[in-house]
């Protein structure tokens, strides 16, 4: 079965995807390795029971975060450029859209350069060409759009189910194997609760504020949530919390934790022993972070090909080519930095695109009521983005989620300003381009 990828157009509801199908799409984005081994980092920079707390109350912040956008764009029957287009106006979209379609290509390019990394290192064959061949297939699954998300998942959501169980079982076999267990204290106790929850919620802020690009195939607003369900809290927080069980391990088993990016990893743990555990965990590594990889340039062709009014074919092509390049050259390590902090500004956006949708005042903008420059939902942005610095670059942050600050901010200001009739000014009578791809 194949699906045409609407870049400008509504989907129509017989083309709709099953909740099984769309909810295996869902489980297939967070349910990596990645996020495995932010858990244990969580885990060895505060507390055991401080990261299970922090990682339970931002899971569910983030199925309600993610299900009130993948139900706009169930609604809508629109992707997120689409609907950021009605919101932010024809020019100031451009800037929303761009910033997350660029934001998903640079995690993209580091989700192709992480298992190239782990395969070269465990096989000595070179990097660039295993980042170049890896680059070059994941590609050629995004190009089949909503599809290929979905085959890709199919495979990657299981087996990196068993490799967990598969990790947890040599590790506790490892402690039956006559080793006599001595418990240390599992981390350091450097962050704290809220910088903890912070880090959850910025871990998938970027992609889940994209959640319309997939909603939009739901056939139904239940199917909508039950399929953001299965991303989170199930699979986004199974394997955070999966890191964090296996950090606890190995410290029970006397084992260093030090180096979760390594060895202090299921997937680093069964390389490290080698054999057939080490092929499968190679093997594992490239499907699950493939799947994320997909998803990401999926989302970022989606959104440049609205911007730059280019088939959905012709943009992945493009945009995946620079990404696999920016993959292999290793330039991918110089974007974590800014990846992170651009990554602050973008709670306030999903704020601002979740008040607009239930306040009313995307329908009276999509219905030509509101017109011209949107003004409510920069100054929105604006509020929620000096919020969010303003505490990230301060004392505050070991005390107050920038994420959460930032949101609260953006939707408390919308809230307001779109409930003022004279909050929109009517400087043209610009209209909306919907034209069908």
């Amino acid at each position: 079965m194949s699906h045409k990828e609407y870049t400008a157009g509504q989907i129509s509801e017989h083309e709709g995807l099953s909740t099984f199908k769309l909810g295996m799409v869902w489980a297939g984005f967070p349910f990596i390795i990645a996020i495995t081994i932010t858990g244990s980092v969580f885990a060895s920079k505060s507390s055991l029971l401080t990261a299970v707390s922090a990682i339970g109350i931002g899971s569910l912040i983030m199925f309600a975060y993610v299900g009130l956008l993948g139900e706009i764009g169930w609604r809508e029957r629109r992707s997120f450029s689409q609907i950021a287009q009605m919101i932010f106006g024809d020019v100031g979209y451009l800037f929303v859209a761009g910033l997350l379609s660029f934001l998903v290509l640079g995690w993209f390019t580091i989700n192709t350069a992480m298992p190239a990394e782990i395969f070269a290192t465990s096989f000595g064959v070179p990097y660039y060409l295993v980042a170049t061949i890896l680059g070059i297939a994941f590609v050629l699954v995004t190009a089949r759009g909503i599809i290929g998300m979905n085959v890709i998942s199919n495979f990657s959501v299981p087996l990196f189910f068993a490799l967990i169980l598969i990790a947890f079982a040599m590790l506790a076999d490892r402690g039956n194997a006559g080793a006599h267990p001595h418990y240390t204290t599992v981390g350091d106790h450097s962050l704290t609760f809220q910088e903890i929850l912070a880090g959850v919620l910025a871990s998938f802020a970027d992609s889940g504020t994209l959640a319309p690009d997939f909603n939009r195939w739901a056939t139904s607003r239940r199917a909508s949530w039950i399929s953001v369900f299965a991303a989170f809290p199930l699979g986004f927080g199974i394997a955070m919390l999966a890191g964090v069980g296996f950090t606890a391990m190995l410290a029970m088993h006397g084992l260093g934790i030090a180096d979760p990016f390594q060895s202090a990893n299921p997937i680093g743990y069964l390389v490290g022993l080698g054999g057939a555990f080490a092929v499968f965990a190679v093997l594992v590594a490239i499907i699950n972070q493939g799947s994320n990889a997909t998803h990401c340039l999926y989302n970022s062709a989606l959104g440049f090909s609205k911007l730059f009014r280019q088939r959905y074919l012709v943009t992945t092509a493009i945009v995946g080519t620079i990404g696999v390049i920016i993959a292999a050259t290793g330039v991918w390590a110089f974007l974590l930095d800014w990846l992170e902090i651009i990554g602050v500004l973008v709670p306030p956006i999903g704020a601002v695109v979740i008040v607009a949708s239930y306040s009313g005042y995307l329908a009276r903008r999509s219905s030509g009521e509101l017109s011209g420059m949107a003004v409510a939902p920069w100054l929105s942005l604006g509020t929620g983005w000096v919020c969010g610095l303003i505490v990230n670059y301060s004392a505050a942050v070991r005390y107050l989620p920038v994420p959460i600050i930032s949101f609260v901010a953006a939707a408390m200001a919308m809230g307001v300003l779109a409930s003022v009739k004279g909050g929109q000014r009517r400087l043209t009578t610009s209209t909306l381009i919907l034209d069908e791809e």
